[in-house]
């Protein structure tokens, strides 16, 4: 027979515990991941100088990324297989924080054309999810740097 008891205050009390500890170490995460990247050399450099990059530049790039986080362009490419080479180059600039300028220049584009850009990006992915941006707050560049 199945124990149906309900937990008790002192237990339900020690679970929210645990889950604020989980929130904060998430947190605590995310900003050393940040940091780490905005004081790695490649991405540094890039942010005090942005040029066009060469295919082995990206290489780099897309390598530094996925280090720090976690398979990133991987994770993409295996849940958004509608994705290109250009719209996973974008997701590597957003996730790193380039603002709009600074991604027309390292992919040599006008900024217009960056934000037409991040509307094809957009729409590849309510392609696979369409929900993907229900959430008020959520937009394109909120959901990458989570994702």
């Amino acid at each position: 027979m199945k124990d149906t008891s309900l937990p008790s205050h002192q237990e339900l009390e020690k679970l929210r515990a645990q889950v604020a500890y989980i929130h904060e170490l998430e947190e605590r995460e995310k900003q050393l991941t940040t940091e780490l990247a905005d004081n790695h050399e490649v991405i540094w450099r890039l942010r005090q100088n942005p040029v066009y990059l060469e295919a082995t530049a990206w290489e780099r790039l897309e390598e530094v990324t996925n280090k720090i986080y976690k398979g990133y362009t991987q994770r993409l490419k295996a849940e958004f297989t509608l994705l290109t080479e250009l719209d996973i180059q974008l997701c590597i600039l957003l996730k790193l924080q380039f603002n709009i300028s600074q991604i027309a220049s390292i992919t040599a584009v006008s900024t217009s054309s960056v934000s037409v850009q991040k509307n094809r990006l957009k729409k590849r992915l309510l392609q696979v999810n369409e929900h993907l941006f229900d959430d008020n707050n959520k937009t394109l560049d909120t959901f990458l740097l989570e994702y």
